[in-house]
């Protein structure tokens, strides 16, 4: 019984993934991901990392943290200087406190940017794209280990 409950018929197919990224693939030819990223590049005429990259570029981190956070503290504002002064991009720094925001799940922890920004420094992470390759890096290192 609960195999027939799990074989739907869509527009005459029958529809065999037993999660629903799985079938949704099995329907549409692409993943769920895939498909937010086309329905993104149609209304916005680029694709997220295009938009994300704009995004860092054409904003200072003083206003990415009052954009996120509606207040910039003394605090912020020597943090801010303090990773310019290691020799890190403006778009740099935004994607480290993007970053840090989001691992910390409390928001930006200005210790912990110190620590990472000295760290980018040290491995040559001092453009958006490498940023940007180095988190995803991370990100899938976290995942694996999660998983296990």
């Amino acid at each position: 019984m609960k195999n027939k409950r799990r074989l739907k018929k869509i527009k005459g197919k029958v529809v065999h993934g037993s999660t629903p990224e799985e079938r949704f693939k099995e329907i549409h030819g692409m993943t769920i991901e895939e498909w937010h990223e086309q329905q993104f590049k149609a209304k916005t005429g680029m694709t997220p990392d295009e938009w994300y990259i704009n995004e860092a570029k054409s904003t200072t981190p003083i206003d990415f943290i009052k954009e996120r956070y509606d207040t910039v503290t003394e605090d912020d504002v020597k943090l801010v200087k303090d990773m310019q002064m290691l020799g890190l991009t403006n778009e740099v720094i935004n994607v480290l406190l993007d970053y840090v925001a989001i691992i910390s799940r409390i928001g930006v922890v200005h210790p912990l940017v110190r620590e990472m920004g000295k760290n980018w420094v040290e491995k040559d992470i001092l453009t958006i794209e490498k940023a940007i390759a180095y988190v995803r890096e991370e990100q899938k290192k976290y995942k694996l280990s999660e998983e296990k």
